[in-house]
Protein backbone atom coordinates (compact mmCIF):
# COMPACT_ATOMS: atom_id res chain seq x y z
CA UNK A 1 0.00 0.00 0.00
CA UNK A 2 1.52 3.30 -1.07
CA UNK A 3 1.36 6.73 1.06
CA UNK A 4 -0.88 8.10 -1.36
CA UNK A 5 -2.90 4.57 -1.09
CA UNK A 6 -3.37 5.40 2.91
CA UNK A 7 -3.64 9.14 2.86
CA UNK A 8 -6.84 8.34 0.16
CA UNK A 9 -7.80 5.75 2.90
CA UNK A 10 -8.17 7.85 5.90
CA UNK A 11 -9.87 10.85 3.38
CA UNK A 12 -12.65 8.05 3.04
CA UNK A 13 -12.86 7.62 6.61
CA UNK A 14 -13.27 11.01 7.75
CA UNK A 15 -15.81 11.85 4.60
CA UNK A 16 -17.56 8.64 5.85
CA UNK A 17 -17.97 9.56 9.25
CA UNK A 18 -19.49 13.38 8.30
CA UNK A 19 -21.77 11.48 6.15
CA UNK A 20 -23.17 9.12 8.30
CA UNK A 21 -23.46 12.32 11.00
CA UNK A 22 -25.27 14.08 8.27
CA UNK A 23 -27.30 11.83 7.47
CA UNK A 24 -28.06 10.91 11.12
CA UNK A 25 -29.59 14.61 11.60
CA UNK A 26 -31.32 14.37 8.26
CA UNK A 27 -33.19 11.53 9.84
CA UNK A 28 -34.03 13.50 12.76
CA UNK A 29 -35.05 16.86 10.94
CA UNK A 30 -36.58 15.83 8.48
CA UNK A 31 -40.14 14.26 10.35
CA UNK A 32 -39.56 17.32 12.23
CA UNK A 33 -39.38 19.39 9.30
CA UNK A 34 -42.38 17.85 7.76
CA UNK A 35 -44.51 18.20 11.27
CA UNK A 36 -44.12 21.64 11.87
CA UNK A 37 -44.68 22.35 7.67
CA UNK A 38 -47.89 20.72 7.75
CA UNK A 39 -49.24 22.17 10.58
CA UNK A 40 -47.99 26.04 10.10
CA UNK A 41 -47.81 25.96 6.15
CA UNK A 42 -50.50 28.36 4.75
CA UNK A 43 -53.38 26.23 3.38
CA UNK A 44 -53.07 27.26 -0.42
CA UNK A 45 -49.15 26.18 -0.02
CA UNK A 46 -50.61 22.63 1.01
CA UNK A 47 -52.79 22.25 -1.44
CA UNK A 48 -50.27 22.70 -4.59
CA UNK A 49 -47.99 19.91 -2.48
CA UNK A 50 -50.75 17.93 -2.81
CA UNK A 51 -50.91 18.58 -6.43
CA UNK A 52 -54.25 20.14 -6.62
CA UNK A 53 -54.67 22.32 -9.72
CA UNK A 54 -53.99 25.65 -10.12
CA UNK A 55 -57.66 26.60 -10.56
CA UNK A 56 -58.78 24.35 -7.57
CA UNK A 57 -56.22 26.67 -5.67
CA UNK A 58 -56.88 29.73 -6.73
CA UNK A 59 -61.32 29.03 -5.81
CA UNK A 60 -59.65 27.80 -2.42
CA UNK A 61 -61.04 29.25 0.98
CA UNK A 62 -58.33 28.41 3.57
CA UNK A 63 -60.97 28.36 5.71
CA UNK A 64 -62.43 25.04 4.59
CA UNK A 65 -58.99 23.44 5.64
CA UNK A 66 -60.01 21.78 8.91
CA UNK A 67 -57.17 21.16 11.82
CA UNK A 68 -58.25 17.77 11.78
CA UNK A 69 -57.64 17.82 8.12
CA UNK A 70 -54.22 19.37 8.57
CA UNK A 71 -53.26 16.86 11.06
CA UNK A 72 -54.23 13.96 9.35
CA UNK A 73 -52.45 15.37 6.28
CA UNK A 74 -49.22 15.23 8.53
CA UNK A 75 -50.00 11.68 9.12
CA UNK A 76 -50.61 10.50 5.75
CA UNK A 77 -46.91 12.70 4.56
CA UNK A 78 -45.39 11.19 7.47
CA UNK A 79 -46.06 7.74 6.18
CA UNK A 80 -43.41 8.08 3.09
CA UNK A 81 -41.40 9.86 5.67
CA UNK A 82 -40.85 7.52 8.14
CA UNK A 83 -39.96 4.59 5.25
CA UNK A 84 -37.21 7.61 3.85
CA UNK A 85 -35.70 7.40 7.81
CA UNK A 86 -35.63 3.63 7.65
CA UNK A 87 -33.85 4.04 4.62
CA UNK A 88 -31.64 6.72 6.06
CA UNK A 89 -31.26 3.88 9.00
CA UNK A 90 -29.39 1.59 6.95
CA UNK A 91 -27.37 4.18 4.44
CA UNK A 92 -25.92 5.58 8.06
CA UNK A 93 -25.15 2.58 9.21
CA UNK A 94 -22.85 1.92 6.06
CA UNK A 95 -21.09 5.11 6.59
CA UNK A 96 -20.56 4.59 10.09
CA UNK A 97 -18.79 1.20 9.19
CA UNK A 98 -16.80 2.63 6.02
CA UNK A 99 -15.42 5.42 8.82
CA UNK A 100 -14.30 2.17 10.74
CA UNK A 101 -12.74 1.06 7.92
CA UNK A 102 -15.28 -1.85 7.34
CA UNK A 103 -15.64 -1.12 3.36
CA UNK A 104 -16.11 -4.57 1.16
CA UNK A 105 -18.43 -6.62 4.34
CA UNK A 106 -21.63 -8.67 4.13
CA UNK A 107 -23.22 -6.41 6.89
CA UNK A 108 -22.40 -3.34 4.33
CA UNK A 109 -24.17 -5.07 1.38
CA UNK A 110 -27.17 -6.29 3.50
CA UNK A 111 -27.67 -2.40 4.64
CA UNK A 112 -27.07 -0.84 1.34
CA UNK A 113 -29.81 -2.91 -0.10
CA UNK A 114 -32.22 -2.35 2.50
CA UNK A 115 -31.48 1.18 1.90
CA UNK A 116 -32.66 0.50 -1.79
CA UNK A 117 -35.75 -1.26 -1.03
CA UNK A 118 -36.86 1.36 2.14
CA UNK A 119 -35.88 4.01 -0.71
CA UNK A 120 -38.09 2.47 -3.07
CA UNK A 121 -40.88 1.86 0.27
CA UNK A 122 -41.13 5.59 0.21
CA UNK A 123 -41.16 6.51 -3.29
CA UNK A 124 -44.69 3.72 -3.76
CA UNK A 125 -45.78 5.44 -0.55
CA UNK A 126 -45.58 9.31 -2.01
CA UNK A 127 -47.40 7.67 -5.15
CA UNK A 128 -50.34 7.01 -2.95
CA UNK A 129 -49.90 9.47 -0.50
CA UNK A 130 -50.78 12.25 -3.38
CA UNK A 131 -54.55 11.04 -4.31
CA UNK A 132 -55.12 10.84 -0.44
CA UNK A 133 -54.11 14.08 0.68
CA UNK A 134 -56.01 15.76 -2.46
CA UNK A 135 -58.85 14.25 -1.34
CA UNK A 136 -58.25 14.50 2.39
CA UNK A 137 -57.51 18.65 1.56
CA UNK A 138 -60.49 19.47 -0.36
CA UNK A 139 -63.12 17.81 1.43
CA UNK A 140 -64.21 20.90 2.98
CA UNK A 141 -64.90 22.62 -0.83
CA UNK A 142 -68.34 22.63 -2.21
CA UNK A 143 -69.33 20.05 -4.59
CA UNK A 144 -67.67 19.92 -8.12
CA UNK A 145 -64.68 21.69 -7.03
CA UNK A 146 -62.69 18.60 -5.15
CA UNK A 147 -60.41 17.62 -6.25
CA UNK A 148 -58.84 13.83 -6.72
CA UNK A 149 -54.92 14.56 -8.33
CA UNK A 150 -53.17 11.74 -9.32
CA UNK A 151 -49.09 12.03 -10.26
CA UNK A 152 -45.58 11.05 -10.99
CA UNK A 153 -42.55 13.48 -11.30
CA UNK A 154 -39.19 13.09 -12.68
CA UNK A 155 -38.06 13.45 -8.72
CA UNK A 156 -39.85 9.87 -7.88
CA UNK A 157 -38.66 8.67 -10.50
CA UNK A 158 -34.86 9.07 -10.43
CA UNK A 159 -35.10 8.35 -6.85
CA UNK A 160 -36.59 4.82 -7.64
CA UNK A 161 -33.73 4.00 -10.24
CA UNK A 162 -31.78 5.45 -7.47
CA UNK A 163 -33.24 2.66 -5.17
CA UNK A 164 -33.15 -0.04 -7.90
CA UNK A 165 -29.79 0.84 -8.32
CA UNK A 166 -28.70 0.54 -4.55
CA UNK A 167 -30.52 -2.81 -4.58
CA UNK A 168 -28.74 -4.00 -6.73
CA UNK A 169 -25.15 -2.62 -5.84
CA UNK A 170 -25.70 -3.87 -2.61
CA UNK A 171 -26.24 -7.52 -3.72
CA UNK A 172 -22.78 -6.95 -6.08
CA UNK A 173 -21.52 -5.58 -2.51
CA UNK A 174 -22.69 -9.34 -1.31
CA UNK A 175 -20.81 -11.10 -4.01
CA UNK A 176 -17.54 -8.90 -3.68
CA UNK A 177 -17.71 -9.59 0.00
CA UNK A 178 -18.52 -13.56 -0.25
CA UNK A 179 -15.16 -13.68 -2.52
CA UNK A 180 -13.07 -11.61 -0.41
CA UNK A 181 -14.08 -14.01 2.76
CA UNK A 182 -12.79 -16.60 0.39
CA UNK A 183 -9.72 -15.32 -0.55
CA UNK A 184 -9.02 -14.25 2.89
CA UNK A 185 -9.11 -18.05 3.60
CA UNK A 186 -6.51 -19.16 1.07
CA UNK A 187 -4.04 -16.95 2.41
Amino acid sequence: MTDQDIVDFVRLRRRSAALAALTRAVMVLLPVAVVLYGELAPARDILTLARVPGTAVAAFDPATLAPWQRHAGVGIALVSVLLLVMGLHHLHRCFANFAKGQALTRENARHFSRFGAWIAGAVIASFVATPVLSVLFTLGMPAGQRQLAIGIDSDQLVALLVAGGAWIVGAIMAEGARAAEENAQFV
